[in-house]
């Protein structure tokens, strides 16, 4: 039965990893092929035992099954969610913080439990470590902050979601024939002293600091705006906000795994 399910969590991962989804499926493939590249070779040979494949291979999983029983209740976990005062939500269940945060701590008893629940603990945690950093998944009280579910006009004159814009356009936009791999080439060039620091505290901490990232996303795209219009100053900051919070959790995916795996 096991191989069963790996072979079936493999054929959809494999038809699934061009579909552009929450935080792009070229982002997700960035951000694990930036963590599979510092894993430490202790963790690499656990997550490839439960996962039978290394972490890229299973990027976007959660979004593929995140309708579907029994994996229905974690469709509303990939984005952080804020409380009345605009603060991380930590006593919400749907907060990505928040259930990075559990999964991580029960993880730490995994050679107690069955296969299959840490495989499905760490299918969890590769997505939502990224989607925690994505700079749109943040979810504020309407009466304060602007939703994302609002519409720009895209390069072609044509509506564009301000989510789908900041999942997927924003880290693509002059990167057509980029791959994962080249982008963790190009960006993941942290020292050691650089990614200790970043991976330093809590999921909580990680959500809060990438908090100002997502408040600007609203100011550099405004509803209603023309994506043609932008300027190459604004261009610019969009393409340090993505990096910056891409950069982040790919280091920060690859500490949570090397931490839970360190014994």
């Amino acid at each position: 039965m096991k191989k069963i399910f790996i072979a079936i969590l493999a054929v959809v991962a494999l038809c699934s990893s061009h579909r552009a989804m929450a935080w792009g499926g070229f982002a997700h493939s960035a951000i694990t092929e930036i963590a599979e590249r510092n894993l430490t070779p202790q963790a690499r040979e656990k997550i490839h035992h439960y996962l039978n494949h290394s972490l890229p291979f299973y990027a976007i999983w959660m979004d593929q099954y995140r309708y579907t029983d029994p994996y229905r209740p974690s469709g509303k976990w990939h984005s952080n969610w804020m409380d009345e005062s605009g603060a991380v939500d930590m006593t919400n269940e749907y907060c990505a913080a928040y259930q990075t945060t559990r999964i991580w701590k029960e993880m730490k008893n995994y050679k107690k439990m069955p296969d299959s629940v840490v495989r499905l603990n760490l299918l969890y945690l590769i997505h939502l470590v990224a989607d925690m950093h994505c700079p749109c998944h943040n979810v504020w009280p309407k009466k304060s902050h602007p939703q994302y579910r609002y519409h720009l006009t895209n390069n072609k004159g044509q509506k564009q979601s301000f989510h789908s814009y900041w999942d997927n356009t924003a880290i693509t936009y002059g990167r057509k024939k980029w791959t994962a791999s080249y982008y963790a080439d190009k960006m993941a060039t942290l020292s050691e002293k650089e990614i200790k620091k970043i991976c330093k505290g809590t999921p909580y901490k990680w959500a809060v600091t990438s908090l100002p990232n997502a408040e600007r996303t609203f100011e550099l795209t405004p509803k209603g705006s023309n994506v043609q219009k932008y300027s190459k100053k604004s261009r610019q900051e969009m393409r340090r906000i993505v990096d910056e919070e891409a950069v982040k959790a790919g280091y920060r995916l690859a500490y949570v795994m090397n931490q839970i795996f360190k014994k």
